[in-house]
């Protein structure tokens, strides 16, 4: 469920801007990678290593060509280099991304990169936070956030999950919260952002205040209460529906509701919520679900979804089939 969570911090940490918490999150994943048997391996052992030795090569002869050898010596078995190699062996068909780090990682190094605090949740937990400048947050599972040493005249939030805001108002200091590549400009409100890196679609929700929503070049969108955007990542194109503004927090309370929601989206959210790896035929990914599950086992979830959807589910372990 993790990758694209993961490949982001992995593509942070080389630029220098993960906190502490984010290298024990890459830390805590790459060891529980490296001892689980049966785990598909994103690089083989051979081209994690040939990997660390283009990766150190390109940077060592960027900033000095003499130093490559002794070098990549005096480095070899740090883990920072392997994970570089992870991260290269992820995006290396992504020619802009990695000439883009090529080009700008030696200025990267000498300016001063802001500190940031994460805050994170496992599978099965729910958090809720006080941010610096007391605004509540509600963690939802397998979810994180992030935020700058200066966030009270910096109030910038970076999100990878699921959250509802409750943010106190500051005219003079904007609340903007970074999912993705979106931007979400808070007017004083309380709205929830559902932007797990799995999902097809991101949502931004409303319950209270305005808020602009903004993706990639295209203009700010205003929100009012009861209006959900959801925002299809692929092809960028956004729509917005209204639903019961008292809905959308209701997973603060235990409870699980899905609007028009694709079944790819909504299996992530049950992934996250009861602790599983679900695995799926594509073919039904699209489809869209509408129900609502209160405090619900996930036995009767998944008799709910059967019924109704016509899905068929085999459970082996911790891992759920669906077809």
């Amino acid at each position: 469920m993790y990758q694209e969570q993961i490949k982001e911090l992995l593509e942070r940490y080389i630029k220098g801007e993960c906190s502490d918490e984010e290298v024990a999150v890459l830390e805590k994943w790459y060891d529980r990678l490296s001892l689980e048997k049966d785990a598909t391996r994103l690089l083989s052992e051979a081209e994690e290593q040939r990997l660390v030795r283009e990766l150190w090569e390109k940077i060592a002869a960027k900033e000095n060509p003499e130093m490559g050898s002794e070098a990549e010596s005096r480095f070899r078995n740090r883990r920072a280099l392997r994970y570089a190699a992870v991260w290269a062996g992820m995006i290396i068909v992504s020619g802009g991304i990695w000439m883009q780090w090529n080009r700008k990682g030696s200025r990267a190094v000498a300016k001063r990169q802001p500190m940031f605090t994460t805050i994170a949740t496992a599978y099965q937990q729910v958090r809720k936070i006080r941010l610096p400048d007391s605004s509540i947050v509600w963690l939802n599972s397998a979810t994180h956030v992030s935020f700058p040493d200066d966030f009270i005249t910096n109030r910038e939030v970076r999100l990878s999950g699921e959250a509802f805001f409750d943010v106190k108002p500051d005219v003079g200091h904007p609340f903007v919260v970074l999912a993705g590549t979106t931007s979400t400009k808070v007017f004083g409100t309380s709205f929830n952002i559902s932007a797990y890196p799995e999902a097809g679609e991101l949502r931004v929700s409303l319950k209270s205040g305005k808020v602009g929503f903004e993706a990639g070049s295209k203009g700010e969108q205003i929100l009012l209460p009861g209006d959900i955007m959801i925002y299809d990542k692929e092809s960028g194109a956004g729509e917005v529906v209204q639903e019961a503004p008292g809905e959308m927090d209701s997973w603060t309370a235990g409870r699980m509701v899905f609007y028009k929601t694709p079944l790819k989206e909504a299996l992530a959210q049950i992934e996250a919520r009861y602790g599983l790896h679900i695995i799926y035929d594509h073919s039904i990914a699209n489809r869209t679900i509408t129900s609502r599950f209160e405090n619900t086992a996930l036995e009767k979830v998944l008799q709910s979804l059967s019924f109704g959807w016509d899905l068929h589910f085999t459970r082996v372990g911790d891992t759920l089939h669906v077809r």
